[in-house]
């Protein structure tokens, strides 16, 4: 399988791109122009591995175009899909924060085109404009939080075995 190359965007390229999702509803123009210094973009072809489960990480990424499922190994080693995300949706936020492995399985099962920010990256970010580095920390706890709800609701709707 070919690993994912970084594409060389300049940071105002960067900044289109993020403006092609609906983080463009959150943040100015000028401070997406910021943001586009600390992502970096990425093209996946249809079925390609963007990262296996148990892989050490510490990015996460926003999908401007395509479509990525989300796969875990259950207990009798079969892998089961839990989500497709698509435009405008992000991936990988736990390993951004926590630096832990990855908890599933990412493949893009369409041409996906997507920007990521590591947490080297945020840390440069939270130096230089502090203030853009809490807005967007704040944006991924939101995602964080929602998502964490509806996981508990899915629980919750889940019969007992």
């Amino acid at each position: 399988m070919e690993k994912l190359k970084p594409i060389n965007y300049s940071s105002r390229t960067l900044a289109e791109l993020i403006d092609q999702t609906n983080w463009a509803n959150e943040f100015s123009w000028g401070e997406m122009l910021v943001m586009g210094r600390y992502f970096t973009a990425y093209e996946a072809k249809k079925g390609q591995i963007i990262f296996y489960e148990g892989a050490k990480a510490d990015y996460m990424g926003l999908i401007v175009k395509g479509a990525i499922r989300i796969s875990k190994t259950g207990s009798n080693n079969q892998v089961q899909p839990l989500i497709v995300l698509k435009d405008s949706q992000t991936f990988g936020e736990q390993s951004l924060i926590d630096g832990s492995p990855r908890s599933g399985l990412a493949e893009a099962i369409q041409d996906t085109s997507f920007v990521i920010t590591s947490k080297r990256q945020m840390m440069k970010m939270s130096t230089e404009e502090p203030r853009l580095a809490f807005k967007l920390l704040w944006k991924i706890s939101e995602i964080l939080s929602n998502r964490l709800r509806h996981t508990s609701i899915k629980l919750l709707d889940t019969p007992a075995r």
